[in-house]
């Protein structure tokens, strides 16, 4: 597995994968949903944070400082 192997989601498929992902494991970090998407040859389409930082500002995930994880700790709405 290579890192040319690794495939850009679309924008769609991204923001699907993310919401299963946190529906199923619950809060993760931001360097965490790069490892499951990277495990399954995946990554978003853009800069990771930046994309999950878009979907929060679409109210599709929550997104907050975590001192305790040392980053971004995103989640679903409540």
């Amino acid at each position: 597995m290579g890192h040319d192997s690794i495939v850009s989601m679309t924008p769609s498929d991204a923001e699907s994968f993310v919401i299963a992902i946190l529906r199923s494991r619950g809060p993760l970090t931001t360097m965490e949903i790069e490892l499951l998407a990277a495990a399954q040859e995946k990554k978003c389409p853009d800069q990771t944070v930046i994309f999950l930082t878009k979907m929060r500002r679409k109210g599709l995930i929550r997104g907050e400082v975590s001192h305790e994880r040392r980053g971004w700790l995103w989640s679903l709405p409540e």
